[in-house]
């Protein structure tokens, strides 16, 4: 009977075994959430994920992940639709130094999933992060510092600006940003004040609660001249007092960097306008360039590129010597007007126009770049290239004067407001410009027979001028070419009375003709006597 028992349990165990090796695996399981790993942590950001594994043909219609910070997971995100094995969520906006949990849920259409539950550590809050200094623009008193805060540590910062430091001398001192512009980014800082020819240490500085940070240094020694890396901090780096004589600046000017200047060369000052204490005589702009922009550098006139435009300099009394940019292409009319202390004046290879300024009576001399293919200078004497016509006679220059022979022309105003008192023109000389002796000190002056034409104004406001000879080629007269004069004699040349201008004998509210001899060639007496011009004069005699 015990055989037959364990004969009967082994045909039920054999029959059971051929049962299940017939057995298939289920087919609808629902897929599995496997969270993963926090990534790409800083402070306030976190990369999560899930990855998703399909064990059957069910599929999750959405995902959402739970967080919160470590016991209060609080925070839902919008559904995601899945799509692919991985799905990802930008955390932002959390804080800084504390622990996060978070785990993934899903939906399918017949149940809910659930991942497991993981957590991560923000990044704590540090000390700031400032990149090393740079000159943004250097002078010898002054230099504009650049550096910029690249991280505030994640909170507000208490402080930053710039360590100055004389070198070798342990002599420290803060500047501060202020309040307002602490935060992140570029940051300027103008360092005044400084010593020339002076060794310096910059460096920059910021600091929150968690501590302060130090940039890398700028080691820096102060020169003699301004370098501008940018246009319109001239100002910003001199400051209202400049103990220097002369100052040579590099860079880009603007209007507001010319009205500053300005200032600095004794130009007068605008109604309500702070004054600035300064020494300044000389002015190098030799590797400047004006450039336009900024506000009106006389509060009605702009900057224009490369050009040394009207009233550009006007007026700046301390002005003795100055370099011009070596880009300026033109020399606007009265770009140095009553510079009354302006001795010496260069004009630059680029050249290619130059008008004269009126009131500068110190003004000795007018030199030209050998590289000027347009002027020449010939003893202080602007003249055009191959000296042919005379440009500009400097106000400071006296006595007598005798053009070269070269000449055939001279220039409009090319002697106005001068202090010579004669002067000798070569026969050559076919053309004289408008107003070209006006307001000079000339007391007699005669003219070659080749001009034909007295032009405009030609002696008006000679107040020294007391003899006049006119050519025998004269052929007209223009108006108020005596105005303001003292002539008492008029010698006319041509033998028929020159076409004359209504106004051509007009002086002041009277006429030149009832206090001036007229002296015509012998013969011509009763021609001019009866022209109804020439015959005002009240006396004319031949000669």
């Amino acid at each position: 009977m015990r055989k037959s028992i364990i004969t009967l349990l082994i045909s039920l165990a054999l029959l059971v075994l051929h049962a299940c090796s017939g057995a298939e695996e289920p087919d609808n399981l629902e897929p599995v959430l496997t969270i993963l790993p926090a990534e790409s942590i800083t402070r306030t950001e976190a990369l999560i994920g899930v990855h998703i594994e399909n064990r059957g043909p069910g599929r999750l219609s959405q995902i959402r992940f739970h967080y919160g910070e470590a016991g209060n997971i609080d925070r839902v995100s919008d559904p995601i639709a899945p799509e692919g094995e991985d799905i990802t969520l930008a955390l932002k906006d959390l804080k800084p130094g504390k622990e996060y949990s978070y785990f993934a849920e899903g939906s399918t259409a017949t149940a809910t999933l659930r991942s497991e539950t993981m957590s991560f550590s923000t990044e704590p809050n540090d000390r700031p992060k400032v990149s090393g200094a740079e000159p943004l623009s250097t002078g010898p008193i002054g230099i504009i510092i650049g550096f910029d805060i690249t991280d505030d540590g994640g909170e507000a910062l208490t402080e930053a600006g710039c360590i100055v430091e004389t070198a070798g001398t342990g002599v420290t001192t803060r500047l501060y940003l202020p309040d307002d512009r602490l935060s992140e980014g570029a940051q300027r800082l103008v360092v005044n004040g400084l010593t020339p020819e002076t060794d310096y240490i910059f460096t920059p500085f910021a600091a929150n609660t968690a501590g302060e940070t130090l940039g890398e240094p700028l080691n820096f020694t102060s020169g003699n001249s301004i370098v501008l890396l940018e246009p319109g901090v001239l100002e910003s780096l001199l400051g209202s007092k400049v103990s220097l004589k002369e100052l040579t600046i590099t860079g880009e000017l603007n209007g507001d960097d010319f009205h500053f200047l300005r200032l600095l060369l004794g130009a007068p000052l605008a109604t309500g306008e702070d004054g600035v204490e300064s020494d300044v005589t000389d002015l190098d702009l030799t590797d400047a360039r004006i450039v336009e922009g900024g506000k009106s550098y006389d509060g009605s006139r702009f900057t224009e590129t490369d050009i040394i435009s009207t009233d550009l300099f006007s007026a700046c009394t301390a002005l003795l010597r100055i370099q011009l940019p070596s880009t300026a292409t033109r020399m606007a009319r009265n770009a140095f007007a009553d510079c009354t202390a302006l001795e010496t004046l260069t004009v630059p290879a680029s050249v290619a126009e130059v008008l004269p300024s009126g009131g500068c009576t110190a003004l000795k001399a007018i030199e030209v770049s050998k590289a000027n293919p347009n002027y020449c200078s010939i003893s202080g004497v602007l003249f055009n290239s191959s000296a042919t016509e005379i440009l500009w006679f400097p106000l400071g220059k006296k006595g007598a004067y005798k053009l070269p022979s070269s000449i055939t022309a001279i220039g409009e105003s090319a002697f106005a407001g001068t202090s010579i008192t004669s002067l000798t023109i070569p026969s050559s000389v076919t053309v004289i410009s408008r107003g070209a002796f006006a307001g000079s000190s000339l007391e007699e002056i005669s003219l070659p027979d080749n001009i034909t034409n007295i032009s405009e104004g030609m002696f008006q406001g000679c107040a020294s001028l007391t003899t006049i000879y006119l050519g025998s080629g004269t052929e007209y007269v223009g108006n108020y070419v005596f105005d303001g004069t003292s002539i008492t004699n008029l010698y006319v040349a041509a033998p028929f009375p020159p076409v004359a201008a209504e106004d051509a004998f007009v002086s002041g509210d009277t006429s030149i003709a009832s206090r001036c001899t007229l002296h015509v060639p012998k013969g011509s007496k009763s021609i001019y006597r009866t022209h109804r011009m020439w015959g005002q004069f009240t006396q004319i005699v031949e000669f």
